[in-house]
């Protein structure tokens, strides 16, 4: 890439050991790439940063992508490209077509990438569809820069929760509905239970003893859940499929102790020295992991249940191959995604392609931040360091819904809150299944002859899910969901069907332009300035694609298709391209039409979102 050429001279004429950033300017005057490198250097060498920057521009070599090198106050050194190299990237962005985009900066390094793990006592709710989507998405974009990706879902099947619904299925009167869905149904018998524990000591004792029950693996309890485990799971994965996301491997919790992997993982850790038994305090009788974030974590409590991130810590020693244990395997039996699906059983085969993995990702709640720093402290601690350092926890921020959208949904909004957040145990919830059912509700009042009512509809969600950084906290909101003149899915989704509906015309008219047209007329063109600023931004996708992929950040594709979408619509309204001037003039915005379409229709694809050429 140009971009890696520009750093590689920069480093070059600088001479020192500094990491160099190239970044877009925010306006179009200033370049395609700028560097404050200048400014940095200039503290450190008490120069003027004008100075600097034009000490550093005399030591750099001609490149023939670039146009001109120009300094800008207070010291920014900007980079212009060629109009030449920008034409023939247009070319580069048709002969590739569905791979463009993609690179092999992964070199095929197998990534294990965990998401969605919903315990299999309830249906899934948007926060959990958010992960969902942020894993899905992160899966495409890691495998189009060339990693070998495999998705896990881990199933808690031994917790708390699962416990409770156990519990309240055993204990409490509670009818299914006619035609409710079962992991509906679980959810409404959980929040139940969750009710009753408040009051009832005696329905708290009995859930301790199915918590140990199911610690221990064995006895007709454990049956009992495992049943009702993979009838939820079945239902969840329904839900998952709807939303076009699938999965490799499906890891439950029960096969972790069954298979021993904690004991052989807790052996090794007692013999290190930041793993310890307390004898007294609080924390007397648990075994703790010292000093994770400036506080001790509980691995092992009191009465000998493990704890979330002990499991956890054996779970990634598998997955980085490490543990000397695997699995059993089988193929899932009803299989709902038309890839193949795994798990993991008592009663399977060994099978060596899962794990191994040399990257591990896990999208799990940005509140779990805590344990899950804790198994990066337990696979330290047992002299795995560059395991830790692989392994990457992605923290979500929590989902809630605006008033009106929770109005819209049921819930009571009297009391005029700016947001609504969630809650499983006190039945403040709103699920996945409801939430596209309104959706496509909503769709199919407002634009009922469209064609692509289901795309359209999961798109919307979908975008909203993925156009945020991570970490940050959602508040999803229906009408900013489905808007098609702002930053949404739908937008996108129109924009590459006005590109698709213009080519279909061009090809009825029998004129359709080939890639090498441009190379013919390379140095006979001249693009006005908002074909100039397609041209540019057409070629930042396989930056943006790598950039997203390297952080695990899927709101870059969002935010750099939103920008191309921008410049063809700011285009489109002040250009004929059917009816342009001359036969070359519409040649070549056609051929422009026609990249724009295969980048929105590659980026959305990384999103997970379809690209209907009808919506």
């Amino acid at each position: 890439m140009v971009k890696d050429k520009i750093i590689e001279i920069l480093q070059k004429a600088v001479k020192e050991d500094l990491k160099i950033h190239l970044e877009q300017p925010e306006f179009e005057k200033f370049g395609d790439y700028s560097t404050s490198i200048a400014m940095m250097l200039a503290k450190s060498q008490k120069k003027n940063p004008l100075v600097v920057a034009e000490e550093i521009v005399k030591n750099l070599p001609a490149l023939e992508e670039v146009e001109k090198i120009e300094i800008v106050k207070p010291g920014f050194i900007n980079f212009h490209l060629k109009k030449e190299f920008l034409l023939k990237e247009l070319e580069t962005t048709l002969k590739e077509k569905e791979n463009f985009g993609a690179s092999k900066l992964g070199k095929g390094k197998k990534v294990v990438l965990e998401h969605t793990n919903v315990n299999p006592n309830k249906a899934l709710h948007v926060g959990h569809l958010r992960n969902a989507c942020l894993g899905s998405s992160v899966e495409k974009i890691l495998e189009t820069i060339g990693y070998d990706v495999e998705v896990q879902n881990y199933i808690d099947d031994t917790g708390v929760q699962v416990a409770t619904t156990v519990l309240g299925l055993r204990e409490l009167d509670i009818k299914q509905e006619p035609n409710e869905k079962f992991d509906h149904y679980a959810l409404r018998v959980y929040v139940a239970t969750e009710k009753a524990l408040e009051t009832n000591p005696e329905l708290k004792k009995k859930q301790e003893e199915i918590i140990h029950a199911l610690d221990k693996r064995n006895g007709e309890i454990a049956v009992f859940t495992k049943e009702l485990s993979t009838k939820i799971l079945y239902e969840n994965l329904k839900t998952t499929h709807d939303f076009n996301i699938d999965y490799d491997l499906l890891p439950w919790e029960s096969d972790i102790l069954e298979r021993g992997f904690w004991k052989e993982a807790f052996e090794v850790l007692k013999k290190t020295e930041a793993f310890e038994k307390f004898e007294s305090g609080e924390k007397a009788g648990c075994w703790v992991v010292k000093n994770v974030l400036g506080d001790d974590k509980v691995i092992v409590k009191s009465n000998g249940v493990v704890t979330y991130a002990g499991k956890d810590i054996a779970y990634h020693l598998w997955k980085f191959n490490v543990l000397g244990k695997d699995f059993l395997y089988k193929e899932w039996e009803n299989p709902i995604q038309e890839k193949p699906l795994w798990t993991t059983c008592p009663d399977g085969k060994p099978n060596k392609n899962f794990g191994q993995a040399d990257v591990v990702v896990n999208f799990i709640d940005v509140r779990q931040t805590f344990p899950q720093q804790a198994v990066r402290e337990g696979l330290k601690m047992l002299g795995f360091e560059k395991q830790a350092e692989n392994l990457h926890h992605i923290g979500y921020g929590i989902v809630s819904l605006s008033p009106d959208s929770a109005k819209e949904l049921g819930l009571d909004t009297t009391d005029n809150k700016n947001q609504y957040a969630m809650s499983g145990r006190k039945g403040i919830t709103i699920l996945a299944d409801d939430l596209l059912e309104k959706i496509t509700e909503k769709i199919k009042i407002e634009h009922p002859d469209s064609p692509a009512i289901p795309e359209i509809a999961i798109g919307a969600i979908k975008y909203y899910m993925l156009n945020y950084t991570a970490p940050s906290d959602l508040i999803f909101d229906y009408k900013k969901a489905l808007d098609i003149y702002g930053n949404t899915g739908p937008y996108l989704q129109y924009a590459y069907a006005r590109c698709a509906n213009i080519l279909e015309k061009a090809k009825s008219a029998d004129f359709v332009p080939t890639p090498e047209f441009i190379e013919e007329q390379r140095k006979n063109l001249k693009p006005n300035e908002e074909e100039f600023s397609i041209l540019r931004e057409l070629r930042r996708f396989p930056e943006a694609v790598e950039k997203a992929g390297e952080n695990f950040e899927p709101h870059v594709i969002c935010e750099y298709l939103f920008e191309l979408a921008q410049h063809f619509n700011t285009f489109y309204n002040k250009h004929r391209v059917l009816n342009a001037e001359t036969d070359e003039l519409k040649s070549f915005r056609l051929i422009l039409t026609q990249a724009v379409a295969q980048t929105l229709k590659n980026g959305l694809n990384l999103l997970g979102i379809s690209a209907p050429t009808k919506v």
